[in-house]
């Protein structure tokens, strides 16, 4: 039996057993993101709690339900918000209105609520989170945070290509179509100028010529100067663009005319308006799309590969028949093809993805389209529907006069051309008759 020093205290073996607590919260925190990990790959969803618009299902509690109650309230924010409505304008509207927040409404049904004493206090801050989060189109989004380690309980943002989405997975509050003109908005969101006015235009004015945003001016003090926009390029710095200069009455008028017509078109000539936005796709496009169908079938076996070629250089590197240099650098150049044949199918996909669903843009912007029966002036909801952006030309001199064009692209079927009369029209219905006979 080994022999104890008496003469040492319970003291002197204090650290031996905080090295022993320390390793074994170090092994729990590893196996506790092992089973967090496993959990988020699968597709479940990590989130403690549901969103707010949803309730979990009492027979499965990762799933969830939508809750009517609550999710009239967010169909109503993403409404107010494509009208032209701040997230603060928002948050005052549903103070006003006394609707409960997202803390207040999950008390009210889980306590007894005939006592209880609300305040309504809605924030610009908890509409934007509302407006940003993924999961009202029936999206799983894992992986949105992470903590520094687990002596150091900290949360930090991971980057949105770290992060696990995981598509349709619940029941959606929101439309998909109506989800990405918020976020086009939200990216695009410009403060009010110093007049107080706000342009009904924000995020979809471009420079034709280097893509940069229009900067909306109103003149305080030059009341002569009308409201106007000009290439931000420009005014930052001269050299870099020309102005583009257009008054916001000339462009909510041709702007207006311009939506009047196609609505017109669409409503008169539905059938006639599918056949010329599906004819877009040439044979080039058809051909791109198999290309890129190829290419990413091909990179997808290449990874495969590479995960077999590492395995055999690993192998070899323990046996000794290549040495650790030759091991690491052939490492580093798999590892660095590998993230790169990554993102190159993240592209791929994106391209696919958005060339295939070109039916169900058509059939989404037709339906937009019948919404309305008489335009006779712009409102932010309007533009925010049907627009995807317009891009401003720089004015030139022709024979003379001043002429400048607008290129407006509509959402999900891009630019709209149509005939200028009722005999080109016929003339049109006519050549896509013969047409379909002849075939």
């Amino acid at each position: 039996m080994d022999n104890i020093d008496s003469s040492k205290g319970l003291n002197d073996f204090l650290p031996i057993q905080d090295w022993f607590n320390e390793m074994h919260a170090k092994n729990t925190s590893q196996k506790v993101r092992a089973v967090l990990k496993n959990k988020g790959e699968s597709g479940i969803s990590l989130a403690n709690n549901v969103p707010y618009g949803y309730k979990k299902d009492e027979n499965d509690k990762t799933k969830w339900l939508i809750d009517e109650p609550s999710a009239e309230v967010v169909k109503e924010i993403f409404n107010l918000f494509i009208q032209g409505h701040g997230t603060c304008e928002i948050a005052k509207i549903l103070r006003e209105r006394k609707i409960l927040t997202p803390s207040e409404y999950s008390a009210s049904i889980t306590t007894n609520s005939n006592n209880q004493e609300y305040q309504y206090k809605w924030y610009g801050t908890t509409v934007a989170g509302i407006l940003d989060r993924q999961e009202y189109i029936g999206d799983t989004v894992n992986f949105k945070c992470t903590t520094r380690s687990y002596k150091d309980k900290t949360k930090i943002r991971l980057p949105k290509e770290d992060r696990k989405v995981f598509k349709n997975t619940h029941e959606p509050i929101i439309d998909e179509y109506t989800w990405n003109i918020a976020k086009q908005l939200r990216n695009n969101r410009k403060k009010p100028t110093r007049s107080g006015k706000k342009s009904i235009f924000s995020g979809l004015l471009f420079c034709n010529d280097c893509g940069k945003k229009m900067y909306f001016q109103s003149p305080v003090k030059d009341l002569k100067n009308k409201d106007h926009y000009r290439c931000s390029s420009y005014k930052h710095d001269t050299s870099l663009c020309t102005s583009h200069y257009i008054s916001d009455e000339i462009l909510q008028v041709i702007v207006l005319e311009n939506i009047q017509r196609v609505i017109s078109y669409v409503k008169s000539y539905e059938d006639l308006f599918i056949q010329e936005q599906l004819a877009k796709s040439t044979q080039d496009e058809l051909k791109q799309i198999s290309k890129n169908k190829k290419e990413l079938e091909q990179a997808k076996k290449r990874i495969v590969e590479i995960d077999n070629l590492f395995m055999h250089i690993y192998e070899d590197n323990i046996s000794g028949k290549i040495t650790d240099d030759r091991f690491r650098n052939l490492s580093f150049n798999y590892d660095k093809e590998q993230q790169e044949l990554k993102t190159k199918i993240e592209q791929l996909s994106k391209d696919i993805e958005n060339t295939e669903k070109k039916d169900t843009d058509i059939t989404q912007f037709i339906s937009n389209v019948k919404k309305y029966t008489e335009i006779t002036e712009l409102t932010p909801e309007i533009l925010n529907e049907l627009i995807e952006k317009i891009l401003i030309h720089q004015a030139e001199k022709i024979d003379g006069k001043k002429v400048q064009e607008i290129d407006i692209y509509y959402r999900g079927v891009g630019i709209i051309s149509f005939p200028v009369s009722l005999e080109d029209m016929t003339m049109v219905i006519e050549k896509m008759l013969n047409k379909k006979i002849s075939a």
